[in-house]
This record gives C-alpha cells, sequence and structure tokens, in this order.
C-alpha cells in the first residue's frame, strides 16, 4: 500500500490560485512526508512538478500528458516545535505558520501572513514581505535528492538565499521540511502585526478575482535603483489591459488576475504586452516571479 492517492486526467483548476481549468495525465497527491519520497521515486523518468498551494506559477499549456507527474503537497501540512524549533513540514502554509507562530508567543513570523503560498515554495523563492523574507529564518532544510536518491539535511549558509532566489533552484532536489529559528514574542503584539499586514494586503490587493500573486519581480535601473512595476505599467497605461479573461489588475496593476474563465494563452498574451511596452518605452526588462511550467 503506497502512503499517496494516484488521479487520472484530472483538471488542475482546484490547485492553481489563478483558477486555469487545465488537465493532467497523472496527479498525485502523498499523504506523508514517506510518500513524497515514494511517489519521487516512483516517478522517476517523468517532468515531475511539484504543486503547493498554487500560488506564484503559471502554466504552460493546456494539458500533460503522461511524460509527466504533478505532485500536490497540500496534504502535508504538519508543524510542530521540537528543540527550540519551528519544524514544518513542505505543504504547510504561510499563513498557518504565522498564527502557529503568534499562538506559540513566537515572534518574527507575523509577516507571513496572507503570502500565497506553502513552505515548500518560499524556501525555493525565499518569499517574503516588508522587511522580511523566509530565509532569515531557516536552520535547515530535509530534502529528497534524486542522484544520490537520499533523504539529505541542508544547512544553508550566508549566500544561500537571496532576493527571490535560493540555491535550491540549483539543486537536484525536492523539499521534504524545514526547521526555523524562533525568537520569543508576545501574542498579543504579534497578533496586531497579523492583522495589520493582512489589511495592508487587502486594502491593496485585487481580492475579488483569482490571481497568483505579484507578477514580475522588482527591476532597477541603469544605476540600480530599485523601480516599481505598478507606476511603470501606469506609464504605459497597463492598468485594465485585457485579453479575454486575463487582465492587469485595476485595483494593483502589479497584478494579473483571471475575471472568468481565462485560458493560458491569454494570460501569456497579456504577460507579454507588459514586457513589451515597458521595454519599449523605459528599456527595462522585467522578469516573472511567477514560475512557468
Amino acid at each position: 500500500m503506497t502512503n499517496y492517492f494516484v488521479m487520472r486526467e484530472a483538471s488542475l483548476k482546484r490547485y492553481n490560485t489563478l483558477r486555469l481549468d487545465v488537465l493532467a495525465a497523472t496527479v498525485i497527491l502523498p499523504h506523508t512526508i514517506d510518500g513524497l519520497v515514494e511517489a519521487l521515486r516512483d516517478s522517476k523518468g517523468k517532468e515531475i512538478i511539484i504543486i503547493g498551494n498554487g500560488s506564484n506559477m503559471l502554466f504552460s499549456k493546456d494539458y500533460y500528458d503522461e511524460s509527466y507527474v504533478f505532485i500536490i503537497t497540500i496534504l502535508l501540512n504538519d508543524i510542530t516545535i521540537k528543540n527550540n524549533e519551528i519544524v514544518t513540514e513542505a505543504g504547510t502554509r504561510l499563513h498557518r505558520l504565522a498564527w502557529f507562530a503568534c499562538e506559540q508567543s513566537i515572534g518574527n513570523m507575523e509577516f507571513c501572513e496572507d503570502i500565497p503560498g506553502t513552505m515548500g515554495g518560499a524556501l525555493i523563492m525565499n518569499a517574503g514581505q516588508w522587511q522580511y523574507s523566509i530565509g532569515q529564518f531557516v536552520n535547515w532544510i530535509e530534502v529528497y535528492n534524486t542522484e544520490t536518491d537520499t533523504v539529505e539535511r541542508i544547512i544553508p549558509d550566508e549566500g544561500f538565499f537571496g532576493y527571490r532566489y535560493s540555491r535550491i533552484n540549483e539543486m537536484p532536489v525536492y523539499i521534504l521540511r524545514a526547521g526555523l529559528k524562533t525568537t520569543p514574542g508576545d501574542y498579543n503584539e504579534a497578533l496586531d502585526k497579523i492583522l495589520f499586514y493582512r489589511h495592508e494586503r487587502y486594502v491593496k490587493q485585487p481580492r475579488n478575482f483569482a490571481n497568483a500573486g505579484s507578477v514580475f519581480k522588482r527591476p532597477t535601473d541603469k544605476d540600480g535603483e530599485s523601480l516599481y512595476i505598478w507606476k511603470l505599467f501606469d506609464e504605459v497605461n497597463l492598468r485594465g489591459y485585457r485579453v479575454g479573461d486575463a487582465m492587469v489588475s485595476e485595483k494593483h496593476p502589479g497584478f494579473i488576475v483571471n475575471v472568468g474563465q481565462a485560458a493560458v494563452s491569454e494570460m501569456h498574451a497579456v504577460i507579454a504586452e507588459c514586457k513589451r511596452r515597458v521595454l519599449e518605452t523605459f528599456g527595462v526588462e522585467i522578469e516573472l516571479e511567477w514560475r512557468v511550467i
């Protein structure tokens, strides 16, 4: 008996926050960490795609045949305190981490509130907001190494994490769980911060349509100064730009939203037009923050 479920010819609509209705020949849901390792071993030779919460990602096609295997980690969401560390599985959603830390009077995790992702994805892209990112708090990462066929523990060094980047992207590994540093905090202060962060994001970001989070990384000009995507987009009249049901958000143009039944091709067309206008007008190449699969 395996520690995972298998679905055939399954829709991935519920597993991506853009709610794009694409099909996959094989979708696996592990229900234990051992099941995730088993699924990875059993899928060797295939193109393996891991999905957590399904945010910060964009499909590249409407159908993924038998050469692909999608592994969904949403059932791997155990989170505990052990040896003064928060130990959390790859499928744990970040907002749950924020509330868990608050309830345990652990400080500095409030920034995780309302980041639409799971621990696995957060470690890959060093997710964060305000002045914090998840990499600041990582003691170790447990991974499955596909080359050695072993479970290993990574201890990140100083250069392991960068802006929306981690060295995991260059390693033949899949994340299983992680251990995070704990700092004593105050429950009421943590609660106030969580509610503040949530309010700020709800006020500024589009909540009425499906989206996958910020689309582009913050670019820089020729002098290395940071630029704001929303300002660039407003300068070239991209706010509200639409192809079919894919649209640059009118509320916050740093987001592209699905206003109905957007197709994969429509999302890609909007992204291409955003890149074209910014490059032609400002000479700036903007880079996707989303993972394209």
